[in-house]
């Protein structure tokens, strides 16, 4: 598993604040629809996330689905299975590219096994930092932070 923290206030991108100004205000204002929240975590992972990864990630299989709410049973189930750290808490902003099932993940689109063409993620949104847990084993080698 891998981690990385964004901070939205205070982004790698020079730029990242200015093109994406009026989606991040309405998110910080409360509008958090699923459009939203899928839009913010599409330009985060485009714009931001790659200047935190190297280069031979394949941070685009992380947009191929829509990200969805956890529901806490499954949050459960993926730190019974270690593949969430025991520290974290459950939170309604949390979200994921996947469903899990049967102890696998499950691309909800397509109802095939996710594992085979994309990376499972899970996407704490806490006010201003988004921080995106890369469920995948070979995650802790593809982050340059």
């Amino acid at each position: 598993m891998g981690r990385i923290i964004i901070n939205l206030n205070n982004p790698k991108s020079k730029y990242f604040i200015t093109q994406n100004k009026e989606l991040i205000n309405k998110y910080l204002s409360g509008i958090q629809d699923n459009n939203i929240v899928n839009e913010l975590i599409n330009k985060v992972i485009h714009d931001e996330l790659i200047l935190y990864v190297e280069e031979e990630f394949m941070y685009f299989s992380l947009c191929e689905t829509n990200y969805n709410t956890i529901s806490q049973n499954t949050f459960v189930e993926l730190q019974n299975n270690t593949l969430l750290p025991q520290f974290l808490q459950y939170s309604e902003n949390m979200y994921v590219n996947f469903d899990y099932e049967n102890d696998k993940f499950i691309n909800s689109e397509l109802g095939e096994n996710y594992l085979k063409n994309n990376i499972p993620c899970l996407v704490h949104l806490d006010k201003n930092i988004l921080i995106f847990y890369i469920l995948d084993d070979d995650a802790s080698s593809i982050i340059s932070q």
